[in-house]
């Protein structure tokens, strides 16, 4: 049973039925009742994009597009009914968030964009500021995730992309897995290696290890995290709009937050240096002795030295092997 004091009350349950957010609205929002009897709201689109964005599956929430014989739709269906009064929340949000746009791909993009938000604070509550600590990780992470991006495209890249999900690498393609490490420049020459899986070896892969000299900085030198963020956004939105929801999952798995305020804090960022890790590289790896686990040390960068490898090499391999991942 809906309450009547909803926006779905007075809708005819067990069929799609439909009612207009508001006349005056720039986009088409409807509230709605699905045949299942859930709850839902639906932005009716002129056509569907093309190729259409990926949607992940949410938990509570059913994010979908559908072709309908009034047209192509965007609907997000609450699949539990005791989150009601959240959920109209949630919807007006989206909302609010969709109005502001001047197209309708902008909207459906700001609509999206909006539930995954929602999707991590129902999962994970509000996202604080990261710590300096986690923007030069993440900072260095998205530098390397640029340079994959320009040899292998934009999917091929983000689907690599494992930091934020705590994949013992942060890159895994099929053919090749790269460790990333932010460090200071004026820091003692070491990184840490924080277990014992960060350089261990994966059957059928080279292991590649970027170090990159990550800096804070007084303005208006450098930029900040959200500006970088901006930066590759920008780029997914021009070259392959279909992968920005597998972008702000991971940004979201990264503790990354939108709508917090980064101008605290200011970056500088040198070139990434890599290096091979073949097996005479200086490293603990996993398998360690028995009932021994979590193993964290500092690697001296100058023990590193002769197994730096350039760019263009490691690019030329990845561009032969793992373009199609």
């Amino acid at each position: 049973m809906i309450p009547n004091d909803t926006p779905w009350s007075g809708l005819e349950p067990g069929r799609t039925d439909t009612r207009r957010v508001d006349a005056s609205a720039r986009w088409n929002w409807f509230w709605a009742v699905m045949p299942r009897n859930d709850v839902a709201l639906v932005l009716q689109l002129s056509r569907l994009p093309s190729p259409q964005p990926e949607l992940p599956p949410l938990k509570n929430l059913e994010l979908r597009f559908q072709t309908l014989p009034g047209g192509p739709i965007l609907y997000i269906r609450l699949k539990d009914s005791a989150q009601l009064e959240l959920f109209e929340t949630l919807c007006r949000d989206v909302i609010a968030a969709g109005e502001i746009a001047d197209s309708e791909s902008e909207a459906l993009a700001r609509a999206v964009g909006r539930t995954f938000r929602w999707h991590q604070l129902l999962r994970r509550g509000r996202i604080a500021v990261l710590s300096d600590d986690a923007q030069k990780g993440l900072i260095g992470e998205i530098e390397v995730l640029k340079l994959l991006i320009e040899a292998l495209g934009v999917r091929p890249a983000l689907v690599a992309w494992k930091g934020p999900s705590g994949a013992p690498k942060d890159f895994e393609l099929r053919s090749d897995c790269i460790e990333v490490k932010a460090r200071r420049a004026a820091a003692q020459p070491f990184v840490k290696v924080t277990n014992e899986h960060q350089l261990a070896d994966v059957p059928g892969r080279r292991i590649w290890l970027a170090v990159l000299a990550i800096d804070i900085v007084e303005e208006p030198h450098g930029y900040t995290l959200a500006e970088r963020v901006q930066e590759v956004t920008d780029v997914i939105e021009r070259v392959d709009p279909s992968s920005m929801s597998r972008w702000q999952l991971s940004l979201a798995d990264a503790d990354y937050d939108s709508e917090q305020d980064y101008s605290g804090s200011r970056w500088i960022v040198a070139p990434p240096a890599f290096y091979s890790v073949p097996d005479e590289f200086p490293r603990i790896a996993a398998p360690v002795p028995l009932g021994i686990s979590g193993v964290s040390y500092s690697l001296e960068l100058s023990a590193c030295a002769p197994f730096h490898t350039e760019w263009s090499d490691i690019r030329s391999k990845l561009t032969q092997e793992d373009r199609h991942e």
